[in-house]
């Protein structure tokens, strides 16, 4: 990777129509011809998006491979063919803006934004970000979910089971900034056999990356949990739970199953599945009394980040072209666990009319405002 000098770079693109020519064709020049849906997509009559997005993710896979990242800026009030580009943003990290002109504020704001400084007065981004996983014997990493791709280097610690871009510990992104988030999965070794009880297991990150000055820098992240055991100690496994990390994780794992297996409901299913497994695993019921469920402090939220999930925009493609679903899916795949769960359950914000903005905590206020829309609702 560094022996081959590779210097990070970023290619922009500006997008004010779809392709109607050569090898990333999305539509023909003809106006009779509509540019494909959901629907020509479930019924197989899309004659261009395979070649072009073969075409697509062979520019992504040279991109990266060199270091390079490529973002794109869509402005139209049609479809552009992000669909079929989505692969040049995920596999070389780069950013994915959808906007109806380019001459509008919000988009004017949103591309300032990526030359954000920080208080040294540095660009708020790294180049050529090389992530290696170590982890004890127990641990066995099974790939990762986000805008990287695999260097194929497969040590001891790699599992034999996929998740996502698997088969490997070392994963390459060609940029990153504060909020770029990769997720990566572990199981336990079933060859160790049962983990030593009052043991740790250790996972450590080791990251490489040139800054925006051309310096290399190394950050090493290195975590230790102790094991306990899922039947006689299943309280402390339960105190470990981060609800909001969990929904974010089965958030990008759902998108993921979508993507490669492009069954929709059949993923809608496995969900429900997973949530009952939880329910009970960790639950404390009376069977035939629905009424006595409970669930532990730090795992009531988690079902209605599920029930927004089912229904969000991520997972469901109805009043959705797949331009639109392909951007969605991008920012959830790429962003951290609070902006994921702004965007999985929006919250209600409280503006105080002498106070600076806070997340409501059900006092009462003068002004609300929901989520990321105009709607304002008044207090008395």
């Amino acid at each position: 990777w560094y022996q081959r000098r590779v210097r990070g770079a970023r290619v922009m693109l500006f997008v004010g129509g779809p392709g109607t020519q050569g090898p990333g064709m999305i539509v023909s020049e003809d106006l009779k011809e509509a540019i494909r849906s959901h629907h020509d997509i479930d019924k197989n009559d899309v004659p261009y998006m395979k070649k072009a997005s073969r075409f697509y993710e062979g520019l992504a896979t040279r991109a990266a491979k060199n270091g390079h990242t490529i973002d794109i800026f869509s402005a139209a009030l049609h479809q552009t063919g992000l669909h079929e580009m989505r692969h040049l943003t995920m596999f070389t990290g780069g950013h994915m803006v959808l906007a109806d002109a380019f001459a509008t504020t919000l988009f004017k704001q949103s591309y300032q934004m990526l030359f954000a400084k920080n208080e040294k007065g540095e660009h708020k981004m790294g180049f050529n970000v090389n992530v290696e996983v170590k982890s004890t014997r127990e641990l066995k990493v099974t790939g990762a979910l986000g805008p990287c791709v695999s260097l194929a280097r497969k040590g001891p610690n790699v599992s034999d089971t996929e998740l996502g871009i698997g088969g490997t510990n070392v994963w390459q992104l060609c940029s990153g900034d504060p909020t770029t988030t990769l997720a990566i999965f572990f199981e336990v070794s079933s060859q160790q056999g049962t983990p030593p009880a009052g043991g740790r297991g250790a996972v450590q990150f080791i990251s490489q990356y040139q800054h925006i000055n051309g310096t290399k820098r190394i950050r090493v992240t290195t975590l230790a949990r102790h094991w306990a055991d899922p039947v006689a100690n299943i309280q402390h496994v339960a105190a470990g739970f981060d609800q909001e990390v969990s929904a974010a994780l089965m958030a990008r794992i759902a998108v993921n199953r979508n993507e490669t297996d492009n069954d929709g409901p059949d993923v809608l299913r496995w969900l429900d599945r997973m949530l009952i497994r939880l329910c009970q695993k960790f639950g404390d019921f009376n069977k035939e009394d629905a009424g006595s469920f409970k669930f532990p402090d730090n795992f009531t939220l988690y079902p209605q980040f599920m029930f927004h999930l089912r229904r969000s925009q991520f997972l469901q493609v109805f009043n959705n072209s797949p331009d639109e679903t392909a951007y969605y899916r991008h920012k959830l795949m790429k962003e951290d666990v609070s902006n994921s769960m702004i965007m999985i359950q929006p919250y209600l914000y409280s503006y105080p009319l002498t106070d600076l903005p806070s997340l409501c905590s059900w006092i009462p206020c003068p002004l609300f405002l929901i989520g990321s829309s105009l709607w304002t609702l008044s207090s008395t």
